[in-house]
């Protein structure tokens, strides 16, 4: 098994990065929040902690086998554990992970719907099924949160911005990444029109 990847970071997708090493180049499967993180450091050398992964019908005969990243061991823990969950497909789970693993585990610990609905992927039936079978189990992954964390959680507008910047081509990591940062120096911002608009201010400024 394949349990960690160091190579130099040289492709950036919707979902997967490719890390070359050794003359091979190695797609990578990785959580929303990785994404984001990783996409200005093209070209540097990296370290990934790895899972392999079958994907397709294990009853049929055609498996493609997957690399699944994670730039902490913790979280690559914390993965094992969330993928569970009944109904928390590999997939699934990596574009909920959009938000650090320490505030994750925190909400499914306190129960706090609220933070696991505004996650990709997790509806009110699949965030209860989570806390029911996480609760009490995840106290190692939950430290003490930055200040600026909370921000992260996007409110309705804030998602309606974003699903309009990925409609208009843009990646959903990269789209929430410039949406989070354009509400935190615009706070007063409430429509999603005019939070599309400074995200885009974001974006032209980082170009």
């Amino acid at each position: 098994m394949i349990c960690r990847l160091t190579g130099r970071l040289t492709e950036i997708g919707e979902d997967a990065a490719v890390l070359e090493t050794g003359g091979l180049g190695y797609e990578v499967l990785l959580p929303a929040l990785a994404l984001a993180e990783l996409s200005q450091r093209r070209g540097e050398e990296l370290t990934l902690f790895t899972l392999q992964h079958f994907e397709g019908n294990p009853a049929g005969s055609h498996l493609i086998p997957r690399l699944i990243g994670f730039l902490t061991a913790g979280d690559r823990d914390f993965f094992r554990l969330f993928t569970r969950v009944k109904g928390i497909s590999f997939r699934r789970a990596l574009r909920a992970m959009c938000l650090p693993v320490p505030q994750i585990a925190a909400a499914i610990e306190s129960g706090d719907a609220r933070l696991l609905t505004s996650l990709p992927e997790i509806g009110k039936k699949t965030a209860a099924q989570v806390v029911a079978e996480l609760q009490g189990k995840l106290q190692a992954f939950v430290v003490a949160a930055e200040p600026t964390r909370p921000a992260a959680v996007l409110n309705d507008a804030q998602r309606i911005a974003v699903e309009i910047l990925v409609q208009w081509g843009d990646r959903r990591a990269d789209a929430q990444r410039w949406v989070a940062a354009a509400v935190e120096a615009e706070p007063h911002l409430v429509k999603p029109e005019d939070i599309v608009r400074a995200a885009y201010r974001h974006k032209e400024a980082r170009v």
